[in-house]
């Protein structure tokens, strides 16, 4: 599956390396977590377009919309398919908006994805939730700044090991505080059986687009393996 990773500043660029990503073989496009402020000013009619033109996904970001964050999900058709809303937020965004109480998966070409927004990626038990009906490629936009970007790295590394997991992440380019940096991650079994979290994609600290090919059935015996493993318990206080 080729997805296009998408680092735009505002929405003229936006829509035109969408297009230029798509033009080039992509058939999923991700954008950022709130990369233009205003969710009145994303062009939905435009993505829309896009998508039934390219017969693509097109996954527009995430948004306030004065109630929560939203993600839109946009299908080969043009059409709404779905919204997935932030579970875990951030910091002020908790003074303002109210929280998902549910993560969502489509499924698209004979794989699984899930969507995650930014904060949710740090909590295991989402992905894991995921990973546990099936999910072979979680879509993840995010705003992180400069600050965090290390260790939001290794929430997604760590991520991919625990679930052997694809992770695909757009990630804001707003100098001077947000680097962009967006990166794609997938699990890898080396040579000596060890599995790494294994870089398939980064963008860097510049407006542009990137396009990452993924396919999940070089990981699958792996995912497979995992599920073997993966054991749901109880807690009890002794």
């Amino acid at each position: 599956m080729k997805i296009g990773v998408i680092q735009p500043l505002e929405v003229k660029s936006a829509i035109l390396l969408a297009e230029n990503a798509l033009k080039e073989g992509a058939e999923l496009v991700l954008l950022p977590e709130k990369w233009i402020k205003n969710i009145d000013d994303v062009p939905l009619g435009e993505f829309q377009k896009l998508a039934k033109r390219y017969t693509a996904y097109i996954i527009p970001g995430a948004f306030e919309d004065g109630v929560s964050v939203i993600t839109p999900i946009i299908d080969d058709s043009g059409n709404l398919k779905g919204i997935a809303k932030k579970i875990h937020l951030f910091n002020e965004e908790r003074l303002r908006l109210i929280p998902g109480n549910e993560a969502v998966f489509f499924s698209y070409r004979g794989i699984k994805f899930g969507i995650l927004i930014c904060y949710d990626i740090d909590f295991p038990e989402v992905a894991r939730e995921l990973f546990s009906k099936g999910v072979e490629i979680i879509l993840v936009p995010s705003k992180i700044r400069n600050n965090g970007l290390d260790i939001w790295n290794e929430f997604l590394r760590i991520r991919v090991l625990e679930n052997r997991i694809g992770i695909v992440n757009a990630n804001v380019y707003s100098p001077p505080d947000y680097p962009g940096r967006s990166i794609a991650i997938v699990p890898e079994q080396r040579q000596d059986g060890i599995v790494i979290p294994k870089v398939v994609g980064e963008l860097g600290s510049e407006e542009g687009y990137m396009i990452v090919d993924i396919d999940p059935l070089k990981y699958m015996y792996l995912r497979g393996d995992r599920l073997k493993e993966y054991v749901r318990f109880t807690v009890k206080e002794l």
